[in-house]
């Protein structure tokens, strides 16, 4: 789960459409909220991925489900309020349900930083507030076969792949050649790359990857030999995503 930075309403959901919208689901209890300009603009303010969970919903749920983050069958006149919708997987959608978010609030991932409420250890979210505790409770964030093991899966491999990438920096200083200095920066731009907000499940590779110490010490070597200059902005980026593990 990673803050979503909030993007500008579609130009069709005029204050006119978002109230014979509204009426209509009143009245008949229509899907009104399944329009395409809908889906499209909460798929790019996620990157394609749940708001909660961050799996690439293209991938693992097969489509995009609309979370309306007030419940609608409590809170029927935000049905298209454009800050109360969000992108969400079909798993995390059936575990919030009607969960009323006015009575018992959890993170709503633009309004709200979840590193601010959330830490990641072993995998597992724990609480720093009531706020995130609720969240993990209402979501079931620690969903041990759905999310636990893949965040676990990603983890190890990257932890695994950033011990073969220390030896072949250190190859890369004993022989500085191109090829060799192509490969390792190649390597580390791709592992990096699953830890930014783009990538499915990037708060557990951000956080995996910042707190390995393979990794530190690779950007150690790489500072040594003026290799790091091109990740700078790349390690920013990472950061945005990164948990607290303490």
């Amino acid at each position: 789960m990673i803050k979503l930075q909030a993007i500008a309403k579609p130009n069709e959901l005029t204050d006119d459409v978002f109230a014979d919208l509204t009426t209509e689901y009143k009245n008949t209890d229509n899907s009104v909220w399944k329009k395409g300009y809908i889906t499209k603009a909460l798929l790019t303010m996620s990157f394609g991925k749940c708001c909660f969970c961050e799996t690439k919903i293209d991938e693992e749920s097969k489509y995009m489900e609309v979370e309306h983050f007030h419940p609608k069958s409590l809170y029927p006149d935000e049905v298209v309020l454009w800050i109360n919708l969000l992108p969400i997987c079909k798993r995390c959608n059936g575990k919030k349900s009607d969960h009323d978010t006015k009575l018992e609030p959890i993170i709503h991932p633009v309004r709200d930083d979840p590193k601010e409420h959330l830490k990641l250890k072993n995998y597992r979210f724990c609480k720093l507030t009531e706020l995130g505790e609720s969240t993990i409770s209402a979501v079931d964030l620690n969903d041990r076969q759905r999310l636990v093991n893949k965040r676990y899966e990603i983890g190890n491999k990257l932890i695994e792949e950033l011990e073969s990438l220390i030896q072949s920096t250190k190859d890369y200083i004993t022989q500085p050649l191109t090829r060799r200095r192509n490969k390792i920066t190649g390597t580390l731009k791709n592992l990096m790359l699953e830890g930014c907000k783009e990538s499915a499940y990037s708060a557990t590779a951000a956080t995996v990857i910042l707190e390995d110490d393979n990794f530190q010490e690779i950007k150690r070597l790489f500072i040594m030999h003026d290799l790091w200059t091109e990740f700078i902005e790349l390690e920013e980026q990472v950061s945005f995503c990164a948990f607290l593990t303490l």
